[in-house]
């Protein structure tokens, strides 16, 4: 049973998800980010493979992709039905392929050992229990089956420190998080034309060019992004590592675990100057910016029990080594 909070954050995302629905480019940005080779799979690995996308979110890009991608058959899971309408109208195209399903992560209704490839993307922070979400999800997937989650890591970078204080702001003071709420793209023209005009008129451009530059660096994508990092609830409640993650993978018989990163494409605003940060997340000044970052991480499900067997006695000697 999901918790209160986890049914806020639904709200919560269900109210941008679907204005990203209706951005062509923000929805296509999202749609991108699911490809064989990042994932370290061979280009055509999806086609024919029964995929889970749990947490899709109301537009469920990542649905979308795996389905466009030649998946057997997508289930996309989300709390409740309230999002399935905004998720139809991308999904409808495929038929039978797609399947909507109400659900938690918390208590997925799905047989073991039910899909070839399960994705979870930023939803574990926001439930009552991350352990038991990915001990779910990692329950699902198929012998010989690959299991993908993302989750924030430490919020130990400035930029995160920064963020966590903001949402406490948010949370108490009425005014900025009016100001946070009524925050979009139309509402920082508004503000950025002010401000351009104000220095118009007090001094000439130094760089030609620098106001055009300076309004290209904010988008509505940007915003559906700082509004999701102030108004849902806890986004940083629990703090996770690498290592924490990884000895969850190992825990749940996965080997071949890997963390992945990408230099993130298709940015038409400030992000796009923070993607090397994303690619390289463990260079000092991705380090000093966001801490741990946002861990993505991939891990295989042995297909055979010898392959099992061989790599529970690979952990085995490693805890013996590393014992004092």
């Amino acid at each position: 049973m999901e918790s209160s909070f986890e049914i806020r954050t639904r709200t919560v995302f269900d109210h941008y998800q679907r204005d990203q629905e209706n951005d062509p480019h923000i929805f296509d940005r999202l749609v991108s980010l699911i490809e064989e080779e990042y994932f370290g799979l061979a280009a055509g690995s999806f086609r024919g493979l029964d995929v889970l996308d749990a947490g899709c979110g109301s537009n469920a890009n990542a649905s979308y992709a795996f389905l466009e991608k030649g998946a057997h058959s997508v289930v996309s899971l989300e709390l409740g039905d309230d999002w399935m309408d905004c998720a139809r109208k991308r999904l409808s195209r495929f038929g039978p392929r797609s399947q909507l399903v109400a659900g938690s992560v918390l208590d997925l209704p799905f047989d073991e050992r039910r899909f070839d490839f399960v994705h979870c993307a930023g939803v574990l922070p926001h439930t009552s229990d991350p352990k038991k979400g990915f001990e779910e999800l990692a329950r699902v997937t198929r012998p010989g089956g690959s299991f993908f989650l993302t989750i924030m890591g430490t919020a130990n970078g400035v930029i995160y420190r920064c963020i966590n204080h903001l949402r406490e702001l948010y949370q108490n003071d009425e005014q900025f998080r009016s100001a946070i709420d009524n925050l979009n793209g139309s509402t920082a023209r508004q503000a950025i034309d002010w401000l351009l005009n104000v220095k118009e008129n007090e001094e000439r451009e130094h760089i030609p060019g620098e106001n055009k530059f300076f309004r290209s660096l904010f988008d509505d994508d940007l915003f559906v992004t700082i509004r999701d990092r102030f108004q849902a609830p806890t986004y940083h409640e629990f703090s996770f590592t690498e290592e924490q993650i990884r000895d969850w993978f190992v825990e749940c018989g996965f080997d071949n675990i890997r963390r992945i990163s990408r230099y993130t494409r298709n940015f038409h605003n400030l992000r796009r100057f923070l993607a090397p940060m994303y690619r390289h997340y463990d260079h000092p000044l991705a380090r000093f910016w966001f801490g741990d970052g946002c861990i993505q991480m991939i891990g295989h499900k042995p297909s055979t029990q010898s392959a099992s067997l061989v790599y529970e006695s690979d952990i085995n000697v490693r805890n013996l080594r590393d014992s004092p």
